[in-house]
């Protein structure tokens, strides 16, 4: 994880992975809960913790390509020119043909999901900072 990111590519050849997404880590929150329910497995779960509550907290301040929770509305924001940040990422040359900025629908649906999630979660191990000081900070109802 680097900036509350996890990579979505790793070139042929390459050592280092490409940050540049704003879903992939969203998808990573439903991952694991589908890995938890199929294996009981609530040890990795605590491990990993600390790294979900951090991209949160590095999703509420911002991070990278403008991805950050917009404080007037709580919903997530995304973009920066010249970068394909989701699962449409289509690009030939320079043009980035869906470029999908601002509030997409289905990355606000994904960032519920992983508040959801990981409050939950939280509630499950006793955590001390429940995750609804993260959500009142975005302005988020998290039921």
């Amino acid at each position: 994880m680097r900036d509350g990111l996890i990579p979505n590519l790793f070139p042929e050849g390459e050592q280092a992975g490409l940050y540049h997404t704003a879903d992939a880590t969203l998808w990573y929150f439903h991952a694991i809960d589908r890995y938890v329910r199929a294996t009981g497995d609530r040890q990795t779960l605590r491990g990993l913790l600390p790294v979900l509550r951090d991209i949160v907290d590095h999703h509420l301040r911002g991070t990278r390509f403008g991805i950050g929770v917009d404080p007037s509305d709580g919903l997530l924001r995304q973009g920066q020119e010249g970068y394909q940040l989701t699962w449409m990422d289509a690009k030939v040359g320079d043009w980035v043909v869906t470029p999908r900025r601002g509030k997409a629908v289905e990355i606000n649906a994904l960032w519920y999901n992983a508040l959801r999630l990981l409050t939950q979660w939280l509630v499950d191990e006793a955590q001390p900072t429940p995750i609804h000081c993260f959500a009142s900070r975005a302005s988020l109802s998290v039921v």
